[in-house]
């Protein structure tokens, strides 16, 4: 990217459709699995001659719970995701924004960011979690919580993108950019390589 240059390119998210069909998929297999072995299992304590009248019937309330739970937690998790979903990712002059078709749904902007309130470690840092390889974080100023805020840099889809990598770098390249007075850590610049 050449900084010398006023203008700042515009990149857009690309859907990886195979990636996210193949995570649909599994994640379906996984349920489907859960559900088939919860109700084997409660066949196989039903029919039982062992067990006892009591066991089996708090046994069978208890998968009926148990499935139940799980039924609710996917279909709210897909009613969520058919409500506020994310057609698209755009990096740009501003910053970080995320669509629904041609709506702006949740911006991080370069002029929402603030420096980190330590003044001795860095703005921009990368975060190593137990769950994810990494996670960019920076602070920015949250108007409806009207304070600063330690934050991620995700993306909020509902389907992979094959170019994520590419878009934080353009986001990092950004605020090197257009807020020169943030101090980024030297493992985020790693990213930029």
């Amino acid at each position: 990217m050449d900084f010398q240059n006023n203008e700042f390119s515009k990149i857009e998210s690309l859907k990886s459709t195979k990636t996210t069909f193949i995570v649909k998929a599994l994640g379906a297999f996984i349920f489907m699995s859960i559900i088939l072995a919860i109700i084997n299992l409660e066949i196989v304590i039903i029919e039982s001659a062992r067990q006892s009248v009591e066991f089996k019937i708090s046994s069978a309330i208890l998968s009926l719970i148990l499935l139940s739970f799980l039924i609710y937690v996917v279909l709210k998790g897909t009613i969520t995701i058919r409500k506020n979903k994310i057609t698209k990712v755009i990096v740009d002059q501003n910053g970080l924004h995320h669509y629904k078709d041609e709506t702006i749904i949740e911006s991080l902007t370069f002029e929402s960011l603030y420096p980190n309130p330590d003044q001795k470690n860095y703005d921009v840092v990368l975060s190593e979690g137990e769950d994810v390889g990494y996670d960019i974080c920076v602070y920015y100023f949250d108007n409806s919580k009207n304070t600063i805020i330690y934050k991620a840099i995700t993306f909020n889809t509902p389907f992979s993108i094959c170019n994520a990598k590419e878009l934080k770098r353009h986001f990092i390249k950004g605020i090197l950019k257009f807020r020169s007075d943030l101090k980024v850590s030297p493992k985020v610049l790693d990213l930029l390589i």
